[in-house]
């Protein structure tokens, strides 16, 4: 798999960790990540995916290249555990929020992490909480962005922005259903070999 690729998962991978480690209701939605690049969003990519949620577990199905990719947050555990599924490979890759990878919030980074209440707003229909996020990443970076949490939906993220530097993440979810999933969505399948995570990507 492509370095570009890794680097594009984990990326996915970050935004499941910025979640708050609420139990939301089993739902599904697709899920669309618009990264808007450079001087007045002159780079602009679309990826469209397949979110999945139970309680703290979330599973984000995305097909780059005509090739499937699977990441799975797995907030039950302690500490919390991130899995990047490769499936044509039969391959995964580990992380965890003592481990990390560059990124990642750390827990001296929690200790600045703000969530300021802003307002009560409509996003798709749904009536939402609207939050302001900051935090100071592992390079002590400061990091801004915005949630707007699904108020019936036990307070999922159903909106999400980010802002750094010349780069802005919009994350929206459609086509919200309710529904009770099987908990093997959110397991490693068997036969899947595990992998090292790059060394770029590892924490410094």
């Amino acid at each position: 798999m492509a370095f570009n690729k890794i680097r594009i998962l984990l990326f996915f991978m970050i935004i499941l960790s910025l979640t708050p480690s609420l139990v939301h209701a089993d739902y599904t939605a697709k899920q669309f990540i618009t990264i808007i690049k450079g001087n007045f969003g002159r780079q602009r990519n679309i990826f469209e995916s397949k979110l999945f949620t139970k309680g703290k577990k979330l599973r984000m199905e995305i097909e780059m290249q005509g090739r499937r990719s699977i990441a799975i947050s797995r907030g039950d555990k302690n500490p919390p555990v991130f899995w990047t599924l490769m499936p044509d490979e039969k391959m995964y890759m580990e992380t965890s929020e003592q481990g990390g990878i560059s990124g990642h919030i750390s827990n001296e980074t929690k200790k600045d992490y703000e969530k300021v209440f802003l307002a009560k707003e409509y996003v798709a229909g749904i009536m939402t909480n609207k939050f302001k996020l900051a935090w100071k990443d592992p390079d002590g970076q400061r990091r801004t962005g915005m949630a707007w949490e699904a108020i019936d939906l036990n307070n999922a993220p159903i909106r999400q922005e980010f802002f750094n530097k010349n780069e802005h993440v919009l994350i929206q979810l459609a086509n919200v259903k309710v529904k009770e999933l099987a908990p093997s969505l959110f397991e490693i399948p068997e036969g899947y070999k595990k992998i090292s995570v790059p060394a770029e990507l590892k924490k410094k």
